[in-house]
């Protein structure tokens, strides 16, 4: 007879029933095809009410546990019980304390100083925006974006970019990682890809996760190289001109309208232009756009405000030629926009309303000063330290010439509670001899001690 050692003796009786049997059956301890006590004889035994047997077999049944055969009885039904067990078994290490290095100092190239965001100009648009007259904030966004962020971004990316497009060429994104996606749709896996070498890698895993035959084309000074490009045919090449990612080059005009001229070799050949934090160059103005001096409908011109104004606005945007257009056209309806009307249209109002060219403005000029600060923290280092990156963008490249591997550089300053990032996994096919014993430091989210602080304890964490 089944005993179970009640730990409440309130109302619920049923469900500790029903757990104690369900986890006999689990662990093995009823087989497959045992029979039950009756609900008569069970409730005399545990001296509760033949109600409550009833409902905690009645839950086993229903949840498979149990089979009721009429006039016979409840039976243990056939459980997979190597799944159950693997489930337990995740279940325990995931409960398990993840114990984690306290990080004092973060050098991420991805950060943003959060102190300088606009939070009243929000809050004042968030009021304006979000009301009960618009009934449209309630519906399905425009699968292409809201045409108030649209309109808004045809005159900005033209002032700030020399971007040329009607607003029906703009489709609006959750990410460069979502527009990647649609341009995969696009053209199918039968289009080869283009890659710099190092790239950006969420755009290597995700042409090939697609099933697009991807080539990588090492960089030099000038960015990507032409001349291993020239047999090809029908090929997308995506490139970050105005900043190379992750060592900083910009790409020249010659090198530009050399990358034009071979795109124009061939009708499926196109360009994915990512001008992800373009407006960040601190000794000049920002450069224009690749797309500004195409001609030919051969650039697709991609950006986003994860650097401009935050990474949480998960809004991208991105400028098909006339061409592309047509098709994106065809399966637009397959498609639904993952962003929500509502922060659509406050960051349309935020660039419409002249508050988000200030705020760049004023971004600009802060993080310039910290760009300055930490060149002049590294400069306290010494000539073992060489350091490389345009001053545009938000992290600087460092390298080492005392010995010490990328990797102890890397596990080093985290045994000090600082975190560097190693530049090796950008690089497609190994780390080339020229890029060892080197790390990216970022200083976006930084305070002017904290980057002193920090330079301070890798000098140590580095032997330096």
């Amino acid at each position: 007879m089944i005993t179970i050692p009640f730990k409440n003796k309130g109302a619920f009786l049923y469900v500790e029933i029903y757990e104690f049997i369900k986890q006999e059956i689990t662990e093995g301890n009823l087989k497959y095809g045992e029979k039950l006590p009756s609900k008569r004889s069970l409730a005399s035994h545990l001296s509760v009410s033949v109600n409550t047997v009833d409902a905690a077999y009645g839950q086993l049944v229903a949840e498979g546990y149990l089979e009721a055969s009429p006039k016979r009885g409840y039976f243990v039904c056939q459980i997979d019980t190597y799944l159950l067990k693997q489930k337990n078994r995740v279940l325990e290490k995931n409960t398990k304390k993840i114990e984690t290095r306290p990080i004092k100092i973060d050098f991420s190239p991805n950060a943003i100083d959060q102190r300088i965001f606009p939070y009243e100009a929000f809050r004042k648009i968030f009021k304006s925006t979000f009301n009960e007259y618009d009934s449209s904030l309630l519906n399905k966004p425009e699968i292409q974006g809201e045409m108030e962020l649209r309109n808004a971004l045809v005159e900005l990316l033209y002032r700030s970019r020399g971007v040329r497009c009607r607003v029906e060429q703009i489709i609006i994104g959750s990410g460069t990682d979502h527009l990647l996606q649609i341009l995969g749709l696009l053209w199918g896996k039968n289009k080869s890809v283009v890659l710099e070498n190092p790239v950006y890698l969420k755009a290597y895993n995700i042409f090939e996760k697609m099933g697009n035959p991807v080539i990588s084309i090492d960089i030099d000074e000038k960015g990507i190289q032409i001349e291993p490009m020239q047999s090809f045919s029908d090929v997308a090449v995506y490139v970050t001109p105005s900043h190379q990612f992750p060592l900083g080059m910009s790409m020249p005009i010659d090198r530009r309208i050399r990358l034009l001229n071979f795109a124009n070799q061939d009708d499926g050949n196109y360009i994915i232009e990512d001008d992800y934090d373009s407006e960040f160059r601190y000794n000049e103005k920002p450069l224009p756009s690749l797309q500004s001096i195409d001609n030919n409908g051969k650039v697709i011109y991609i950006g986003t405000f994860s650097k401009s104004i935050a990474p949480s606005f998960r809004i991208s945007y991105m400028v098909l030629p006339e061409a592309l257009l047509k098709a994106y056209l065809e399966i637009a309806d397959a498609i639904s926009s993952p962003v929500s009307s509502l922060e659509q249209k406050m960051i349309g109002a935020f660039i419409s309303g002249g508050v988000f060219e200030k705020h760049v403005n004023k971004m600009r000029k802060v993080y310039k000063g910290k760009r300055i600060v930490l060149l002049n923290a590294l400069k306290e280092l010494g000539n073992r330290v060489k350091m490389t990156g345009e001053n545009a963008g938000h992290h600087l490249l460092v390298q080492l010439d005392n010995g010490l591997t990328e990797q102890a550089m890397y596990s080093r300053a985290l045994a000090q509670g600082v975190r560097v990032y190693p530049v090796s996994p950008y690089f497609i096919h190994g780390l080339p001899e020229k890029y060892k014993s080197m790390v990216l430091l970022g200083y976006g989210s930084l305070t002017d001690q904290q980057i002193f602080d920090g330079i301070g304890i890798l000098k140590d964490a580095w032997d330096l």
